[in-house]
């Protein structure tokens, strides 16, 4: 997975969200937070940057928060080994999930939804790379697993939760992009819907069933298409031009799935 993902700011009511307890509800929490939605939407936004993002926890009832991408293991005491750290674990691999020592408890314990609109990868041709923006046919927000840990930081002694996307194999859609000649297989971001988000959410849910949910999931509402470079000179920046169509004269003919 490539380490930007688009993402709409929402906010929440000071009161939180009370007493969620079906897919419907996590629905309408949604809807929500886009009626609240506050200042501009957020259109390209980089891991690397470790940028605050707001993320769906149960802490007794749902609550959101916003959360720092690229997750610090609470164990780490060393200020300058954390900050290195972070820019490796911005995704996590999930059939390894409860094995790695950086996730093993966050898979345990911590486990969150992350909302997005879609998210971008690279396919490689003839060595280049070639960007793409993947969404989904109805434009609404989709959850994607997510694990987290509350770091303190050694710096200003204020407890922090960061995370880490949790990924999974790639969908034939993904495995036709995802095409790294360095990678073993595609992979995508870990994608829930309906029961399974709150199994994913379920702090008594077991590791079997946990890893039930870590599968690919299907591409027959996925859409994709070739947007311009995310860096460098030409790149479009964080604007509504970072996720439009832009076609690559030399990729013929251009690979648009929808």
């Amino acid at each position: 997975m490539c380490y930007t993902i688009q993402q709409l700011e929402e906010r929440i009511r000071k009161q939180g969200l009370r007493n969620q307890n079906s897919p419907e509800e996590i629905e309408r929490a949604l809807q929500l937070f886009r009626r609240q939605m506050s200042g501009e939407p957020m259109f390209l936004l980089s891991g690397f940057d470790h940028p605050l993002l707001w993320c769906i926890h149960r802490e007794g009832e749902l609550v959101i928060e916003k959360m720092s991408w690229g997750l610090i293991p609470s164990w780490n005491k060393d200020l300058k080994e954390a900050l290195k750290m972070r820019n490796m674990t911005l995704n996590a691999r999930g059939e390894s999930l409860f094995e790695k020592k950086s996730f093993k408890i966050p898979a345990q314990r911590h486990r969150c939804l992350l909302p997005v609109t879609g998210f971008y990868e690279y396919q490689h041709v003839k060595g280049k790379n070639y960007p793409y923006f993947i969404d989904w046919a109805d434009e609404s927000l989709r959850l994607l697993a997510c694990v987290y840990d509350v770091w303190n930081n050694p710096a200003t002694g204020a407890e922090e939760k960061t995370f880490a996307i949790v990924t999974t194999k790639g969908n034939p859609l993904m495995a036709t992009i995802h095409n790294n000649p360095e990678l073993d297989e595609p992979r995508m971001p870990l994608v829930l819907s309906g029961n399974d988000l709150l199994t994913w959410l379920d702090p008594d849910a077991s590791e079997d069933q946990i890893k039930a949910l870590i599968k690919p999931s299907s591409d027959e509402d996925m859409k994709a298409h070739t947007v311009r470079p995310l860096r460098g000179k030409s790149a479009a920046g964080n604007t509504a031009l970072a996720s439009e169509k832009y076609v690559y004269p030399e990729l013929n003919p251009p690979l648009t799935l929808f």
